[in-house]
C-alpha cells in the first residue's frame, strides 16, 4: 500500500513538467502574409500644372486683315501657366501574383489649371499735330483655356520589393472637361477743339465668346503605395495627361468681318497623395 501510495505522489509530481513539455513542444500560429489582391476605394489630393506654350496662333480678324503682335498690330503681348489644386475619388482592383500585382483603376477628380494669353496696343496718336487735338486709342486681346476637372481609367502593373510595399507603371485613356474664352476690346478717347464741332470723345467697345467642351486623350504615370494595415495603405503618383488641341473662332455679333481665332493645348502634370481602403 505504502508503495502504490509513493507511486501515485510521483506522477502528480511529474504531471506538471510534462505538460510544460509537451505545451512547449506545439507550434506558434504563423501569421498569414499579406497580399494585395481586392477592391479598393480611396480619395487623393495633389497639385497640377500646365504643360508648355498653351494658346498659339492668337489673332484679331478684322476686314480680312490679320491682327498679332508678331505682325506689330499689338504693341505688348502675355502669357501664363496657372497651376492650382486637384482632389477627387478612385475605385480600383489587384489581383497579385508572387511579387507581381496587376490591376485596374478608374478615378474622376476637380481640377484647377488655366492657361492665360494676352495681347495690348496702346498709343496717343496725332498728339503733335495740333495741340487742340487729341486722340488715344487701347485696344486688348485675351485668350484663356481652363481645365476644370478630369477622369482616367487606366491599368497598373507593379511589383513588391517588399511584402507591403508595392511600385507601379500606370496608363491609359484619360478625359476631361476644357472651357476656352476670348474676348477682344477696345477703347478711344480724346478731344477737337478749336474749330467747327469741338467736342470731347469717349468710346469703347468689343465682344467675347467662349466653348466648352469634354475631351479624351490619354495620361501616363507611375507611383508607390505603402500598406499600413490589412485594410489600409498611403500611396503618391505622378500623371502626365494630354487631352489635346482644339482650334477656336468667336466671331463679332456686330460685324461678320470681325473675329477672334486661337488654338490651345490641355496638357498638364498632376502630383497627387491618397489613401485606400482595401475589401
Amino acid at each position: 500500500m505504502k508503495l502504490i501510495f509513493a507511486a501515485s505522489s510521483l506522477l502528480l509530481l511529474a504531471s506538471p513538467a510534462y505538460a510544460a513539455d509537451v505545451s512547449a513542444s506545439e507550434p506558434a500560429p504563423i501569421a498569414s502574409a499579406f497580399s494585395w489582391t481586392g477592391l479598393y476605394v480611396g480619395a487623393n489630393a495633389g497639385a497640377g500644372w500646365s504643360n508648355g506654350d498653351p494658346l498659339g496662333d492668337t489673332t484679331y480678324h478684322l476686314n480680312g486683315e490679320d491682327g498679332t503682335f508678331a505682325n506689330g498690330w499689338f504693341n505688348s503681348e502675355d502669357s501664363s501657366n496657372k497651376s492650382g489644386f486637384t482632389g477627387g475619388a478612385q475605385i480600383g482592383y489587384n489581383y497579385q501574383i508572387n511579387n507581381i500585382v496587376l490591376g485596374i483603376e478608374a478615378d474622376l477628380n476637380y481640377l484647377n489649371v488655366k492657361n492665360q494669353y494676352s495681347a495690348d496696343y496702346f498709343d496717343t496718336l496725332y498728339s503733335d499735330a495740333s495741340p487742340d487735338y487729341n486722340y488715344n486709342l487701347k485696344e486688348d486681346l485675351d485668350t484663356e483655356s481652363r481645365i476644370e476637372w478630369f477622369g482616367t481609367i487606366r491599368p497598373r502593373l507593379g511589383v513588391t520589393p517588399s511584402e507591403r510595399l508595392l511600385v507601379y507603371a500606370t496608363g491609359g485613356l484619360a478625359y476631361g472637361q476644357v472651357k476656352s474664352s476670348a474676348s477682344y476690346k477696345w477703347h478711344e478717347y480724346g478731344y477737337w477743339w478749336g474749330g467747327p464741332g469741338d467736342h470731347f470723345f469717349d468710346r469703347s467697345g468689343g465682344f467675347d465668346g467662349s466653348s466648352s467642351n469634354v475631351r479624351w486623350g490619354w495620361t501616363l504615370g507611375a507611383g508607390a503605395e505603402y500598406a499600413l494595415t490589412d485594410k489600409l495603405s498611403l500611396k503618391g503618383e505622378y500623371l502626365y495627361v494630354d487631352l489635346g488641341s482644339k482650334n477656336h473662332s468667336v466671331l463679332s455679333p456686330d460685324d461678320s468681318t470681325e473675329s477672334i481665332s486661337w488654338r490651345d493645348s490641355a496638357q498638364f502634370h498632376a502630383v497627387r497623395l491618397g489613401v485606400n481602403y482595401k475589401f
